[in-house]
């Protein structure tokens, strides 16, 4: 990851989660992905909204109702501003890191880990397709759970730039 170009925001975000992920615990894993995806999430939804303070107060006021990853992943679906296979994949990496929150014992290896995990989906059509036992296909749930999640925040990352672009405006509605 050295000749990562260090001047595009992209690559040092994406640079900064790739060494924060490998050099975690699996708790710490979980919980670094998941909260980049809610980080960028946020960043579509404002990119999105119109930029006053009543945005500011969905995210930031005490009890926003955007506060959390499942309300932000729920209001980009419900906005069509990600697919159902992204919301799907999002809500399964935000159970795989609640499932890690609530208990210290968790790991990739517990049966409830490791279906949630290999639900993902995004990004591993190709080596899905490859017949079992293949050593390009990816069964492991970590593996697959870093595979997954650098997909979504590859995605994510240039969602907010395309959002941005068909931003809501103020508009004056008939009385």
């Amino acid at each position: 990851m050295e000749n990562i170009d260090s001047g595009e925001p992209f690559y040092e975000r994406l640079h900064t989660f790739l060494n924060a992920s490998n050099s975690e615990t699996d708790r710490g894993r979980a919980l670094v992905a998941a909260s980049l995806i809610e980080e960028m999430l946020e960043e579509v939804l404002r990119g999105f909204f119109l930029d006053n303070t009543g945005t500011k107060k969905l995210f930031d006021d005490p009890n926003a109702p955007l506060s959390t990853l499942s309300a932000k992943a729920s209001a980009c679906r419900a906005l069509g501003l990600i697919s159902s296979e992204e919301f799907r994949d999002i809500e399964l990496v935000r159970k795989i890191r609640n499932a890690f929150a609530h208990s210290v014992t968790c790991s990739f290896d517990d049966d409830k880990i490791r279906n949630f995990a290999g639900a993902l989906k995004i990004g591993m059509s190709s080596l899905d397709a490859l017949e079992k036992g293949h050593k390009s296909r990816v069964d492991d749930p970590k593996g697959r759970f870093v595979m997954v999640t650098v997909s979504l925040v590859s995605s994510l990352y240039n969602r907010a730039h395309y959002v941005k672009k068909v931003r809501l405006t103020e508009r004056t509605w008939p009385l």
